[in-house]
């Protein structure tokens, strides 16, 4: 996810320490069971899509497709 932060311009990549007070809340909030976990949401803040685990993680083209409202 660090290589995202650097290369998505259409976003901002916010990392949430999981065992946090915050991170527990957030996770609690949005069912994060497991780390790492990924929460992509729209500019409203509305959830888009939630992965997990270091396998399958987004690339910065799927989360614009997604974005945009594409599948």
């Amino acid at each position: 996810m660090r290589r995202l932060e650097g290369e998505w311009r259409q976003g901002r990549v916010l990392y949430v320490e999981a065992l946090s007070p915050a991170g527990r809340a957030f996770g609690k909030a949005y069912g994060l069971r497991l780390t790492p976990s990924f929460a992509l949401f729209d500019g409203q803040g509305r959830l888009v899509r939630v992965w997990t685990g270091t396998a399958g993680m987004p690339t910065r083209g799927e989360l614009e497709r997604l974005i945009q409202g594409a599948p």
